[in-house]
Order: C-alpha cells, then structure tokens, then sequence
C-alpha cells in the first residue's frame, strides 16, 4: 500500500478517463467503431469516481460539480474530501459550454482557470483562454479563490496527458510525475507485448504496421481459430476487434487500405482468440526510486470485451497465482517499468485460461483505474471484514428524474449503505447518472433541441455484501428500485 506519508500530503485528485484517446497517435489509422455521444459525456464525468484517493485535506476537482447530497452521504460513510468543480451545469443563469469544450482534458480546463484566478494576467488569460469570460469569471466567484489557494500542494492524477504539465505550471503546484513521453509509452500495447519477450514470458501478439501485413499474419492466424486485432491505444469496447473469418478480415483491411491511402499509418497487434476462464488484474505502486508496492489483486466481470465490474481476489486465488509464479513475472515487470522511466499506479490485465495456464501481462495500464478504485473503496469496508463489488448499470432516465429521487428511493428502501459497518449499495458518481438529462433539459429549454428520447446515464456503485451471492441479491433489488423509478436498465 501506499505510506501514510503520501496519504496525508494535501492533493488535488483529477484527472479524465479514456487518457488512451488523447495518447493516441493521430496519424495512425482507426478501425471502425459507431460514436456513442452519451457514453463520451458520461466518460468525461467518471472523474468522480476518483474520491476514495481523496484524504480528509484533499480535494476531488471534476469536470462537473459533484450532486451536494451524495457528496454529503459520502462525507457521511468516511470519505471525507473537498470539492472543486469547473461546471455547473444546473446553474441555468450560465449558457452551456460548447461541446469541443467540454470535452477538452480536464488538466486544460483546470489550467487555464488556474491562470485566470491570477489577477496580475486574469483579462490577458481570459482573451487567450477560449473560455467565455462570464462563465469562468462567475465559477471563481462562486466558488471562492481561497479554496485554490489553501487546497493541494501536488497533483494526483488518473492519468497522465498531455495537458498535466501545462496545469502544474498554471496552479503552482507541485508533482513527482514521469514525463509524458514514456506515459505514452509504457501504455501501449505493443510495449507490454515487447515486455513479455524482454523478460523471457509467452508472448501471444504480433505486430502488424500495414494493412497488408495484417492480411498476412491475419490469414496465417484464422488457420488456427479467430484472433483479436488490437489498436495500441484500445480499451475494453473500443479499439479491439473480434476476426472470426477471411471475409471479414478482408473488409476491415479494406477499410485501413483507404487510410493508408490517404497517409495515415496502420499499426496493430494480432493476438489469437485465447479459450478464457477469468479476467483478473493486479494493481501496484512504482516508487521514484523504483521500489514497488503491492495494492491488490482484482478478479474482474467482463461481458464479451466490455469491462463490468471489479472485486477483490480471496486468499485462494491469490495462493493459485504464487504458486504458478505469477508475482515472478510481475517482480520482473515492474523492475522494467522503472527501469524504463515510469513510476507511480500501475495496472496488470491478466486472466487464467481453460486450461488453467495464466497468461500474467494482457496488457499495461500505466494510471490508476477502475480496479483500483474498487481496492480503495475497499478500504472503508475492510475494516468490518466486508468487501465491495465494483459496477455498475446503464440507465434510460424518464423525463424529470433527479439524482436526489435516486438516494431517496434507496434510503427508503433500506438499500442505501448508510454505514460503513453495515450491508447495502453505494452510489459513487451523480453526473455520469445525470449529465446527459441535464445537457438535454438545457437543450431543449434553449430550442437547440426538438426531441428529448431517453437520456442515457450510467450508475456506477459498490455493492458491499456476504458474498457472491448476497451481493448478487442487493444488484437485484437495485434493479427494482430503479424500474418502480421508471427508469430503463439497458445491461
């Protein structure tokens, strides 16, 4: 684990999901993939989900101001931390962002306001900036300046972009971070199928930088079974591909010929299709002076490619994994990592095949992420002997669904965790829920809008129980209380 002396330094915990989108190369080429809107708003809202990494001096600065009731219940279970926001998007006295606005690395929003509460540069910042001066000039008033000023003295990012620096700069503030360029690329895959054969391990994956040579390895491959095609940069649901036939092959080759043509470049790894038993991941601390801390072991539910959900491994599996020499090759790994440049979280995709053989490297996750959220969650519960299960629901929301109708219709049905000692479900995010309903209430109120559907939104939870089976008890009546909610459980 981390040492207290890192826990009660004063940081600002931030950060956007899906770094690997803005890592991404933009010269290479893409397969093809259908843009889901609602999921990008409800990504960029994830930043919530980072307080358990808050301490009680610390401050969880998102994206969109966090619903004051649940930052209250949360308060109210152990998880005591500051807030600072960049929208609020409830405030209907401010106009909506604009899109490519709102969707810019939070790093850059953080920076340029962090410039802006300068008074020294405050109208030369704000001319620069692309903000419009009203809006941020209103969130520094209503926020208050002191709480910048007196909040972290270093950053605690999710994830490493392009923009950290430029908000370190900005803020003044201070940050023991590796630097961008080998963020970049310990994160690829191909750096973690390289790592395999550095350190002697199987390695599944063959790299391809044509669409040719992917017909080549390709059909050499669909000899033996399918195979995964693997953007570097993908995450689960995105950027992999399942190739289970020469037709299809041909037709996502295809598709990469006619960006090749128009100069873009092509590069993949080709792995086969492994007959899979458990996904799990294990998640560690590189210190600067390469000295590494274990956190936890995390068994995750995938449904097909999609990540679902997190829970702690027990002693059992654990035991497996020594005694197949698992945390052999991670020593190995992590030595190379730092050797490499890299320090702070990092995450081991792994999983166990049919045969029992553990394949311990699918890939590197060089930031913090969903399973070691879950490890941290983990904290307040483990001290009552219990354990959460991260995950969460895709939602449709009715017309006039508030969060606040949510925690109400939880408590009242004695779901709700209301203390950390006790059995129940624990809402983690508001705005993944709701940012959707907002931006299409506001819409439609501004005439920008004609049709309202059913706004998608995203209920993430830690569901903290007995067991499998009781905790699969309380996902079941979450799911009752939702539909008495009319709202639309879509997984």
């Amino acid at each position: 684990m981390l040492s207290r002396k890192v826990d009660v330094i004063a940081k600002m915990v931030m950060g956007t999901f899906d770094p690997e989108t803005r890592w991404r190369d933009p010269d290479l080429a893409k397969l093809p993939a259908m843009p889901d809107k609602d999921s990008e708003s409800i990504v960029l809202c994830m930043d919530e989900l980072l307080f358990p990494f808050c301490g009680p001096n610390d401050i969880l600065y998102s994206r969109c101001k966090i619903n004051p009731a649940l930052h209250e219940y949360l308060n109210g279970l152990g998880f005591s931390f500051g807030t600072r926001y960049h929208y609020d998007l409830n405030d209907e006295k401010d106009p909506l962002p604009e899109p490519d606005l709102f969707k810019s690395c939070m790093f850059r929003l953080a920076a340029d306001q962090a410039r802006l509460s300068k008074p020294a540069n405050k109208v030369l910042q704000t001319t620069g900036s692309g903000f419009p001066e009203g809006v941020v000039l209103q969130q520094m008033k209503s926020q208050g300046e002191e709480m910048f000023s007196r909040a972290a003295k270093m950053v605690s990012p999710y994830a490493i972009t392009s923009d950290t620096e430029a908000y370190l700069y900005a803020a003044e503030l201070s940050g023991s971070l590796p630097d961008l360029e080998t963020v970049v690329r310990v994160n690829s895959k191909l750096y973690s199928n390289r790592l395999l054969a550095r350190i002697g391990e199987k390695c599944y994956g063959m790299e391809a930088n044509s669409a040719a040579e992917i017909e080549t390895v390709g059909s050499a491959l669909l000899k033996q079974g399918h195979y995964l095609l693997k953007d570097p940069f993908g995450v689960a649901g995105k950027g992999n591909m399942l190739i289970d036939s020469e037709s299809m092959q041909r037709r996502i080759t295809d598709h990469l010929h006619k960006q090749e043509e128009r100069g873009l470049r092509s590069q993949f790894l080709l792995e086969p299709l492994l007959k899979k038993k458990t996904d799990f991941s294990s998640h560690w601390f590189i210190k600067e002076s390469g000295e590494t801390e274990f956190i936890s072991v995390q068994r995750m539910i995938n449904h097909q490619q999609n990540y679902s959900g997190s829970i702690k491994a027990d002693d059992v599996f654990i035991s497996m994994l020594e005694n197949a020499g698992y945390f052999n090759v991670m020593e190995k790994a992590l030595r190379l990592l730092a050797g490499d440049g890299y320090h702070g979280f990092v995450c081991f995709d792994s999983m166990i095949l049919e045969d029992g053989k553990v394949v311990s490297i699918v890939e590197i996750n060089a930031r913090k992420s969903m399973g070691l959220i879950n490890a941290y969650l983990d904290k307040c519960w483990e001290t009552y002997g219990h354990s959460g299960w991260l995950t969460f629901l895709s939602l449709g929301l009715p017309e006039g669904f508030e969060f606040g109708t949510l925690l109400h219709a939880l408590r009242a049905s004695e779901l709700l965790l209301t203390t950390p000692s006790g059995y129940g479900v624990v809402p983690l995010s508001s705005n993944t829920v709701m940012i959707n309903e907002i931006l299409t209430r506001r819409r439609m109120a501004e005439g920008t809008q004609n049709k309202r559907g059913m706004p998608k939104g995203r209920l993430y939870v830690s569901v903290v129980g007995r067991d499998d089976e009781h905790r699969s008890e309380l996902i079941n009546s979450l799911r009752q209380v939702l539909a008495d909610l009319s709202v639309k459980v879509y997984n």
